[in-house]
């Protein structure tokens, strides 16, 4: 038997132990600088594709060849309608982020902190019914959206931001799945227990202890948030309701080509924005582990 407790087999030839004929288990090798290039390289590409393509549309004219017309029809005083007529969806579109990321905040995350610290036998069941969502179609989810809009509809009125009750329905698996792989390896009981061995209530714990150590993964869920309240289309349309999204379908049907042109600003707007949220968040948890 060796020294870490492994008993060695010595075949019947006596030639050398039957472990030491098996192959050593190494380390996982981590990807090298050439793959870790050629995977951002590919995944550049992967998105700017798209974009170069929607860019090179909308210098192309309808009668052929190049032009710069389109972009200055909507910088243009005569693109003053188009920007009002986006006004009220992006306006909608933003009340709607703030109004779904509060939900998250206040529903969906402490929920999940709190069934992996206090109920780890309903984590099976939170899984379900977390990630049930993502493996409905949205135009299914609508129908059972329907009565409960029409009745918030009779009692809060017909406003765009009862719309984040569903948009925090579709990001719960986004939420879930992203908070659930950080939580997994924070060995979050031994942290309560410890919080708590020194006096701490349950809310204090929460938010002074188990929030920053979740910090990277829920900036990752509230700009996956953002982008899904930002890009949804399905269930605004079906529920009548004035997004981003609906405004644009309609800006479409009378020129196409400016409604690319304020799609690639949005989506210029919308990445800028993200990448600044993300940037503040990765430097301010450096800067804690840091001190």
């Amino acid at each position: 038997m060796d020294r870490i407790g492994i008993k060695k087999t010595v075949d019947r030839s006596g030639e050398r132990p039957i472990a030491d004929q098996m192959p050593v288990w190494s380390p996982y090798d981590r990807p090298t600088q050439v793959f870790r290039r050629v995977a951002l390289v590919l995944f550049a590409v992967f998105i700017a594709l798209p974009l170069i393509g929607m860019v090179y549309f909308t210098f192309r004219s309808s009668t052929g060849g190049f032009t710069t017309e389109h972009w200055t029809t909507v910088f243009s005083p005569r693109g003053s309608d188009i920007w009002d007529s986006l006004g009220p969806g992006l306006y909608n579109s933003l009340i709607l982020v703030v109004c779904t990321v509060v939900i998250v905040y206040v529903l969906v995350i402490p929920a999940i902190i709190l069934i992996d610290v206090r109920f780890p036998r309903m984590r099976r069941m939170m899984r379900v019914f977390m990630l049930f969502p993502i493996a409905v179609p949205a135009i299914i989810l609508v129908v059972g959206f329907a009565p409960v809009f029409a009745f918030l509809s009779r009692v809060v009125g017909p406003g765009s931001w009862t719309l984040s009750l569903a948009y925090g329905v579709l990001a719960m698996p986004f939420v879930y799945t992203t908070v659930e792989s950080d939580l997994s390896g924070l060995h979050a009981g031994t942290l309560v227990q410890a919080a708590e061995s020194l006096g701490s209530r349950w809310s204090r714990t929460l938010v002074l202890v188990l929030v920053p150590c979740l910090r990277r993964s829920i900036v990752s869920a509230t700009l996956m948030v953002c982008a899904i309240v930002l890009g949804e289309f399905t269930v605004a349309s079906l529920l009548n309701r004035e997004t981003l999204q609906t405004d644009l379908i309609v800006i479409s049907q009378g020129d196409v080509y400016v409604s690319v042109i304020i799609t690639l600003i949005v989506l210029v707007g919308t990445f800028a924005a993200l990448f600044a949220v993300s940037g503040a968040g990765g430097r301010r948890t450096r800067g804690d582990s840091v001190k």
